[in-house]
């Protein structure tokens, strides 16, 4: 067995190791598979936060479009071993421009174009000469007249008929994009610490906001040279700030466990699903977090061979008064109806993965950043909600066991689970409302070791 990561500079393409997972665009919709390099480092110059490429890929080959708030960008091998820009200024302020990174380029989301034929980057490079120091209403509709011209199509609008970065970030992430009439392969790398949903929404509220903040930079050069412009400026800048998305990220920057070894036939089968949430409640994520339920569900591994029998909510015959409370009002079967009917409308398919791809999904746990999950195993499937989010509150609230099993009838389960800075899994039985016994959780402990063979799982009861 080889003991190279699966992420490496020969295979990958990645100066080093990152996580990935499905996560939630604005108002829902969910794209399958991000990359999740929020941990790295990142610079502030002026109002924008910046990263150096190198600190996230290994050669000096990538193809990539970035999306800040709001402005777009177009990023290409410069042909001498340096990558240079392609950007233009909104509402026709200033010319475009072809511009040299500097190896650095503004934090955000990136659309990493893969596997593009042999000269792909040239024909991008001779269509930035034809559209250098040209007008245009907006950053992408710039970007995007270089594409066309270099050969890029869209399936569903003409790219020189798009102006506005999200539509256009969506757009490509669920309907695509080609290249001399073929799909182009691409990868979505987020650079922010921000949740995709969290940032998607900062996007767009800066793009509504762009005559607003260019006339609160115009008015800050005034207030440098008159005390009235000096006072409406500051009466301005501050609101400007808070609904533009500014302030300080709050997400703790999350260490990253150990990749896994290739060359090891990893396990498959295993059918994961998460759940879709109502149009409010996936307005609300913008504030209190991307709070869903995962589910895996597959037939290798019978899990009555390791745990037989049902688990009742709130076992005890003579509950406390708090435990009273939740059964009876706060969790009541008619509230958690209630709750789901908002939370898990639908169940949204990610399809098909390998134990190697779960390992993945999960976030690395550390005591700088919390990251643990709660867990639910029934006779059907096994369900998992991460526990630490944002609000406390809505945390406490949204990955209760009893929220996630929905009262099923046959809860085997239920417990934390979480992965450690080695990769380690643990898993305990901390559940007030099953309360498992510690022979139910070697038990099932036993069931995840089937169904994960290349994963190492562990109990770690502190109960």
């Amino acid at each position: 067995m080889t003991t190279k990561n699966r992420e490496t500079p020969t295979s990958g393409g990645y100066t080093q190791r990152f996580e990935r997972r499905p996560e939630f665009e604005l108002w829902g919709s969910l794209v399958k598979d991000v990359v999740d390099a929020g941990g790295v480092r990142q610079r502030t110059v002026d109002d924008l936060k910046i990263f150096k490429i190198s600190d996230v890929f290994a050669g000096n080959d990538e193809i990539f479009i970035g999306f800040g708030k709001p402005n777009a960008y177009l990023v290409v091998p410069d042909g001498q071993g340096g990558y240079q820009k392609f950007a233009g200024k909104s509402l026709r302020r200033a010319p475009s421009r072809i511009e040299d990174t500097r190896g650095f380029v503004q934090s955000g989301v990136l659309v990493r174009l893969k596997n593009l034929p042999q000269g792909a980057a040239e024909a991008l490079r001779q269509a930035m000469l034809v559209h250098n120091n040209v007008k245009f209403w907006t950053c992408v509709n710039a970007i995007l007249h270089v594409m066309s011209t270099a050969g890029f199509t869209s399936p569903t609008k003409p790219l020189t008929k798009r102006y506005m970065p999200y539509s256009f970030m969506h757009d490509i992430l669920h309907a695509g994009i080609m290249y001399e009439g073929q799909p182009v392969e691409f990868e979505i790398i987020r650079t922010t610490p921000e949740p995709l949903q969290r940032y998607a929404s900062q996007v767009v509220r800066a793009e509504l906001l762009t005559f607003c903040r260019h006339a609160d930079r115009s008015l800050q050069g005034a207030a440098k040279k008159n005390r009235l412009a000096a006072f409406v400026y500051g009466l301005t800048a501050k609101p400007l700030t808070y609904f533009s998305g500014g302030g300080k990220v709050v997400a703790p920057k999350a260490p990253v466990a150990p990749a896994l070894p290739e060359g090891v036939d990893y396990a498959g089968g295993i059918d994961v699903r998460v759940t879709g949430a109502s149009m409010l409640v996936a307005f609300m994520r913008q504030f209190w977090g991307p709070h869903a339920f995962f589910e895996a569900s597959q037939r290798r591994v019978d899990v009555n061979s390791f745990l037989q029998e049902n688990l009742r909510p709130f076992p005890n015959p003579k509950p406390n008064l708090v435990t009273r409370l939740k059964k009876a009002l706060l969790f009541s079967p008619l509230v958690v109806r209630g709750i789901r009917a908002l939370l898990a409308t639908e169940y949204l398919s990610v399809g098909e993965r390998r134990e190697c791809d779960i390992y993945d999904m999960l976030r690395t746990d550390s005591d700088k950043a919390p990251n643990k999950y709660n867990l639910v195993i029934t006779d059907e499937s096994i369900s998992v909600a991460r526990i630490s989010v944002r609000a406390k509150v809505v945390d406490w609230i949204l990955a209760k066991h009893v929220l996630m099993s929905g009262y099923h009838p046959r809860v085997r389960f239920a417990g934390e689970i979480w992965k450690d800075e080695e990769g380690v899994i643990h898993l305990n039985r901390n559940s007030g409302t099953y309360q498992p016994s510690e022979e139910q959780l070697q038990a099932a402990a036993a069931f995840l070791r089937a169904i994960f063979p290349n994963l190492k799982v562990v109990v770690d009861d502190n109960l």
